[in-house]
């Protein structure tokens, strides 16, 4: 969605390159205080994160403020 390369995300959540290779490629899950911080990059860039809510979790960009 924001067409970030894992070194964009990485700088972006203070987390190392490494991390996000392996959490992508589902070698590791990233420790709690990493994957908290890689949210809250996501988030910081406009992304929300949508709850299960019977039709399934997922993703959008935030509505924009009027």
């Amino acid at each position: 969605m924001l067409a970030w390369s894992q070194g964009q995300l990485a700088e972006a959540a203070n987390v190392s390159r490494q991390t996000i290779a392996d959490f992508e490629r589902g070698a590791h899950t990233p420790i709690g205080n990493n994957l908290a911080s890689i949210v809250a990059a996501f988030e910081k860039a406009g992304i929300n994160f949508i709850p299960e809510n019977g039709g399934g979790a997922g993703v959008r960009f935030k509505k924009p403020a009027e």
